[in-house]
This record gives C-alpha cells, sequence and structure tokens, in this order.
C-alpha cells in the first residue's frame, strides 16, 4: 500500500513541476522559432562584407557609395599581372575601365604582392544588399599566359 502510494506522489510531482514550469518551456520554443523565422542573429547579421577569389588573388576591403563599388584586391601571386580586367555581375553590372588614364585611377598592371582599388560606375547603391559575381582577367607577364579568376562579393549595409 505505501509502494503503491509513493508511485502515485511520482507522478503528481512531475505533473505539479509540468504546470509550474512548462510555460517557461513553451516560451523558449516559442522564442527559438521566432528567432530561426525571423533570421535574427544569422551570420549576414554578423559579418557585413564578405569578399573573395580563388588562390593568388585576395580581396582586402569593400566600399560603397551611392554610385560607386570599390574593392581592393591583392595579387599574391610570385609575378605582375598584365592587362588587367575586372568586371561585376549581379546588382551592379559595371566593368573597371583599367586603360591608362582611366578617370578611377584603376590599374591595367598590378605587380605581384601589392594592392589596387577598381572602381566600378553604378546606380542608387544606397542601403542595397550586394550580390556580385566578380571576375579578374589578367596576362600572366613572365609567360603570357592569359587567365581569368572568379571570386564574390557580398555586402550588407550597416543599419
Amino acid at each position: 500500500m505505501i509502494s503503491k502510494m509513493l508511485h502515485c506522489r511520482k507522478g503528481q510531482a512531475m505533473t505539479e513541476y509540468i504546470h509550474t514550469y512548462g510555460w517557461i518551456i513553451l516560451m523558449a520554443i516559442a522564442l527559438g522559432g521566432a528567432m530561426i523565422y525571423f533570421n535574427v542573429g544569422g551570420t549576414k547579421d554578423l559579418i557585413p562584407v564578405e569578399c573573395y577569389f580563388m588562390a593568388g588573388i585576395g580581396c582586402l576591403d569593400v566600399g560603397v557609395q551611392d554610385d560607386l563599388l570599390t574593392i581592393v584586391v591583392v595579387n599574391e601571386f610570385s609575378f605582375a599581372l598584365g592587362n588587367v580586367s575586372v568586371s561585376v555581375a549581379g546588382t551592379c553590372n559595371s566593368i573597371a575601365n583599367t586603360t591608362d588614364g582611366n578617370y578611377y585611377g584603376n590599374l591595367n598592371v598590378l605587380v605581384e604582392n601589392k594592392q589596387a582599388n577598381y572602381v566600378f560606375e553604378c546606380q542608387n547603391l544606397a542601403g542595397l544588399k550586394l550580390f556580385e559575381v566578380v571576375t579578374l582577367e589578367f596576362v600572366n607577364v613572365e609567360s603570357g599566359q592569359s587567365h581569368t579568376k572568379v571570386g564574390r562579393l557580398e555586402y550588407a549595409p550597416e543599419v
């Protein structure tokens, strides 16, 4: 009789615990679901700029103004790059003018281990998230071989 009474007490204690603290568990589940639904705390909120190429070309920084997109790249190869042509496709479809005497000073030759800014003219970038495919075409000055490196750029404006 006593063991049956204790067994009933365990069930009552569990029921009281669930009635007392169950609302906290339900609120935690609801809050977690709302955070997942609205993507709160996602990586896109934490990292405003993501820019990279395949091996050999480094993307150091990105600058966005109302009508200009600037990408800072570094030549990580052990040779100079000649006939450099850089283009972006996505939110801003543009080609950086790399001919001598261009308005923005975009370089046509990129020496080894040096960085350069490439400026693109765009339309109304203020407050937009950018998703760009960046294509960098060049010629190895030493061998004369043409190469193409494709990279990706994601930019989210600070709120």
